[in-house]
């Protein structure tokens, strides 16, 4: 599991779909803008973290995030293009705190798949 806090850290993950970089990267980009680039990882705002493994949903706990019990605000599909289709689910924890959790479909447990925006 990757925790991306700010916008600087994006140059790090190299092994991601471009596409997925640069949807990290604008998430990350507005959490440094509005609540600056270096507010303390659990205050305002929120991070992003990138899901490598199944066991790393298992992982999700340690930051209270129950994937069993997840109730998403949505789910967006980002399409690249070699192929590869990834998720980004956010998750509000509280009115000012949100976590964006990224992960590759073919690992994406059903509670994700399920809400992914625009699809029935």
């Amino acid at each position: 599991m990757i925790k991306v806090i700010y916008g600087r850290e994006v140059e790090n993950l190299k092994d991601l779909p471009l596409e997925v970089i640069k949807v990290i990267k604008s998430i990350t980009n507005i959490l440094d803008r509005e609540y600056g680039d270096n507010r303390a990882p659990n205050d305002d705002g929120g991070y992003v973290v990138v899901i490598e493994s199944k066991e790393d949903f298992k992982k999700l706990k340690e930051i209270y995030i129950d994937i069993d019990d997840l109730i998403p605000e949505y789910v967006d599909k980002i399409t690249c293009s070699k192929g590869e289709v990834w998720t980004n689910t956010l998750v509000l924890m509280n009115n000012d705190f949100g976590i964006s959790i990224f992960c590759n479909v073919e690992i994406a447990p059903k509670v994700i798949l399920d809400e992914i925006c625009g699809e029935e």
